[in-house]
Order: C-alpha cells, then sequence, then structure tokens
C-alpha cells in the first residue's frame, strides 16, 4: 500500500503594502493605522514560521478524528440563521456582563431551536466557569495547537457539559481532542487559513480543503466570529469579555491575576506567553449610560483610560478591526458586530500614532464613529436591540434599528478574500 507524500507546507506569506490597501479600502485611512498594518504582517509571518511543524503534525494525527466527527461544514451550516451569536472570552470585564447572560441564557435555552434568539459559544478558557455559573454553551471554540488547555476542556467536566459541541481547527492538540471524544463528546473540525496547511490537509486527509477553511484571526473569539458568518450565517456577534488588555498594577502577580475573569492566569504561565508582562500601552474604554438622551447626544458615556496589552493581544484587535472595516464597505457580507466587552482595548482607535499626538484627547475615537457595522454598547442594550429588529421584522414592519437588512441572510458568504 501506498504512502501520500508527505509536502512541506508553503510558508510563503505576501502582505499588500500599505498604500495598496488604502487604494482598495479608503476608508483604513485614519482608522488603521500604517504601523499596525505593517506589524499585522510581520507577526503573521512569525506565527507561520514558528507553528507550522507543530500543526502539520497535528493535522496529520487528527486525521481519524475528522473521519469520526468531521467538518462544521457538515450539518452546522445555517444553524444561526435569525440568531445572534454570543461569544465568551475570559477578559476581565466578563464580570460586568455575567448576570445579563445568565439572565438572557435561562429565558432563551427553553425555547425550541428554531424560535431561540442567541447561540452561545464559550472560548476554551471560560468553559468550566460558565458551566459552573448553570451557562450550559452550545459551542465551545479552540485555536490552540498545544496540550496547556487539557484541564480547561476536559478535566472534571459535569454531565451538564456533556453535549457542547467543540468547534476546533484540524491543528489543535490531537491529546486534548482524543480525550473530549474518548469521554463522548462531539467535535466540529474547521481549517485555518495558512499558507500550506491546505496541501498538507488534501494529502493527509484527502478531501479539498476549501470548504472547511475560515480566516482565523490569532484568537478564538475572532475565529468564532469568521465561523459564525461563514457557516451559521449568524449576521450579529456580540463578543463579551473580549478585553484584549488588562488593568496595570504595581505588583506583577496582582496584573496576571487580573488578565482573566477568574484570575487563572495558569495556561499562560505554561506556554511561557506571559502576556501581562508586556510594557504596551493603549486607552481602554469604559462605557455608562447617559442620564439624559435627546437627539443629538451619546446614549452613553465613555470614558478612555491607559490599560496594559502586548504585541501578540495587538495583533488580535488589529486583525479584527480591519476585518470588521474592510468588509463592511466591501458588500461582501452583511453583518453586524456588537463590542459589549465594557473594557478593552477593542475598537478603541487613534488617528495618528506618533509619540508627540498620542496625548492629544482629540486623536482618540471609537470605531463606531468610522464602521457602521461596529457597535460598542452593554450586552443588555445589545440584545434588546437584535431581539426589537427581528420582531419587527417578523410582524413586517420596518425597522429603523442599525440590523436592518442584515436578518434572514440564509446565503452569507464568508470573506475568504478579506484584506
Amino acid at each position: 500500500m501506498s504512502k501520500r507524500k508527505k509536502t512541506k507546507p508553503d510558508t510563503k506569506l505576501v502582505r499588500k503594502p500599505y498604500q495598496d490597501i488604502i487604494e482598495k479600502h479608503p476608508e483604513f485611512k485614519g482608522v488603521i493605522a500604517e504601523k499596525s498594518w505593517d506589524y499585522i504582517g510581520h507577526s503573521d509571518k512569525g506565527t507561520v514560521s514558528f507553528l507550522r511543524e507543530l500543526w502539520t503534525r497535528n493535522i496529520r494525527k487528527n486525521k481519524m478524528l475528522w473521519r469520526k466527527h468531521a467538518s462544521i461544514a457538515k450539518d452546522c451550516v445555517g444553524l444561526g440563521v435569525n440568531k445572534a451569536t454570543i461569544c465568551i472570552g475570559g477578559g476581565q470585564s466578563f464580570n460586568k456582563n455575567k448576570v445579563e447572560l445568565k439572565r438572557l441564557v435561562d429565558a432563551d435555552g427553553i425555547k425550541p431551536w428554531k424560535d431561540r434568539d442567541f447561540i452561545i459559544i464559550a472560548s476554551n478558557h471560560m468553559y468550566k466557569p460558565l458551566l459552573n455559573m448553570g451557562i450550559i454553551p452550545d459551542f465551545v471554540g479552540l485555536a490552540d495547537g498545544s496540550d496547556v488547555v487539557m484541564d480547561q476542556l476536559n478535566g472534571d467536566i459535569p454531565k451538564s457539559g456533556q453535549n457542547t459541541v467543540l468547534l476546533c481547527g484540524m491543528q489543535c492538540s490531537p491529546r486534548v481532542l482524543k480525550e473530549w471524544h474518548k469521554q463522548g463528546r462531539a467535535i466540529r473540525f474547521y481549517l485555518p487559513h495558512t499558507p500550506g496547511l491546505d496541501d498538507v490537509f488534501r494529502n493527509e486527509v484527502g478531501r479539498d480543503p476549501a470548504p472547511h477553511i475560515i480566516l482565523q484571526g490569532g484568537n478564538v473569539l475572532n475565529s468564532m466570529w469568521s465561523i459564525a458568518l461563514k457557516f451559521f450565517h449568524s449576521t450579529v456577534f456580540f463578543a463579551v469579555g473580549n478585553d484584549l488588555s488588562y488593568s496595570i498594577q504595581s505588583d506583577i502577580e496582582d496584573q496576571r491575576k487580573g488578565y482573566y475573569a477568574d484570575g487563572d492566569y495558569s495556561s499562560n504561565v505554561a506556554t511561557k506567553r506571559d502576556e501581562a508582562k508586556g510594557e504596551k500601552k493603549w486607552l481602554g474604554y469604559t462605557q455608562t449610560p447617559a442620564l439624559v438622551v435627546a437627539p443629538g447626544r451619546d446614549r452613553y458615556i465613555t470614558r478612555l483610560d491607559i490599560v496594559g496589552t502586548s504585541p501578540t493581544l495587538w495583533v488580535y484587535k488589529t486583525w479584527l478591526e480591519a476585518n470588521v472595516m474592510g468588509n463592511a464597505f466591501s458588500g461582501i457580507a452583511k453583518y453586524h458586530y456588537y463590542n459589549c466587552t465594557e473594557g478593552g482595548i477593542a475598537g478603541v482607535m487613534c488617528s495618528d500614532m506618533d509619540d508627540d499626538t498620542l496625548n492629544d484627547e482629540k486623536n482618540w475615537f471609537l470605531l463606531d464613529e468610522k464602521c457602521p457595522r461596529w457597535h460598542t454598547m452593554p450586552l443588555a442594550d445589545a440584545a434588546h436591540e437584535f431581539k426589537r429588529a427581528k420582531e419587527m421584522m417578523t410582524w413586517g414592519l420596518e425597522c429603523d434599528a442599525p440590523l436592518a437588512g442584515v436578518l434572514d441572510q440564509t446565503k452569507t458568504q464568508a470573506f475568504a478574500n478579506a484584506a
């Protein structure tokens, strides 16, 4: 019997120069900075170079699990039509929304699937914390290729979590996935849009990789947004706990404890990704409802404060903003992204990143001001806005909410050719 040819993945990565991007996306000017764009390019090359061998090995080892569980494209396509996807990250601001999240899930979870308003996806870090709160996620997302997430996903999982489906890349840890499978739980795979991995998948699995590829934006929440659009056809996405930053403390241990909502920083230490030790700073936001809302006045009072972040988190932030922004004006897909984090740096922008202008408060703005698809608001308000739009659509009424025109998008396509 002949063996499949093991090809070494092509890791050549070409990123368009910033000026070419501005010609294609003039809306980027003054929003997505050249320094940020160039940094993403360097980071992409580094990631491909560093992880390609591990990811290639993992794909080869995971092919048997693929045959037992298969792709997200198998039976998840269209699950999110007329539903909003709520994805929960482990950022410290999750605690501001956990009571509202529990209320929404309790009310929605008793409905038949066709009548539900929300799909719930947990990041791997938040899987067990949510179960402990009595929230059973429909899915848990995984993008990490290491074994460090073993306990998060497989350690002492209660019976209530047995029906949660794991959404993971073919490059994820075979040990973790085998244990998940051994416990009798379902897996649905995707393939990251990384140079060379499509050839590895084709050779090892013997299938066309194209239907299974997503733009994986580095972290779980970015990847789940891609999945929600491409496979679920869920055109409304709520991001909760996506801080991408941490509060600055005088003691490094306190800083690490404040990185995640549950204070558990062990997985970062285990993989030597001590992001809370970074010295990069940016402005994070806090948002409170305005006491008086009048025409022409914002419904929220937004305060910006200095927070800490890291180069890795910075890549996740800029990738998300560039893709939400670029595809909002391209017409590829109709969607709305709600940043319900109530903290962090996502969507906090500056017109000019030169050192002498970073201290100018007029230089800063929220992405909402430039992008009609990005909304910064608390989870309770976002959920109310979505359900109102859905109800008006049901009754055939004209909807003046931002969500008008994005529901019932059964043929939504992912942005395979995004910037």
